[in-house]
């Protein structure tokens, strides 16, 4: 079972298997590092984007749910992950206004937009179009 993992709430009820994670970057993260401990294969880069800790508030990970014997590049690669939040300084979501919360939200709904499509995960298609997600034309 495919599974986006995301402390990204416009994202997640967009999304037809989704888990939220009612927290940080750095907490969707450890929520991820937990299910490839169980078996979970990592399908999208836990660093996508190339966006520094301290510069995205959010964060997603695509993940096969499915248990099996634990995988060992997906454990690097989430434990490379882990490990760079946990020695950056790190932003909350709560710690912006809303437009600005807003606006980092789409960038990670940008981002993930793709493979979204790609693993047949988007319910709602407007999810990319909704303007509470949308950056403002100046």
């Amino acid at each position: 079972m495919l599974k986006l993992i995301t402390n990204n709430a416009g994202l997640h009820v967009s999304v037809s298997s989704s888990e939220y994670v009612d927290g940080s970057s750095l907490d969707v993260l450890i929520r991820v590092r937990g299910l490839v401990h169980s078996g979970s294969i990592i399908l999208t880069h836990p660093l996508c984007g190339n966006l520094r800790p301290n510069q995205q508030p959010f964060r997603s990970v695509i993940v096969d749910a499915e248990s099996r014997a634990v995988d060992l590049d997906s454990l690097s690669i989430i434990e490379s992950a882990v490990n760079v939040y946990q020695s950056s300084k790190l932003v909350f979501p709560k710690d912006f206004d809303d437009k600005t919360r807003a606006d980092y939200a789409y960038i990670d709904s940008e981002l993930m937009r793709e493979s979204l499509g790609r693993y047949g995960l988007i319910r709602d298609e407007r999810l990319c179009n909704a303007p509470s997600l949308k950056v403002k034309e100046v």
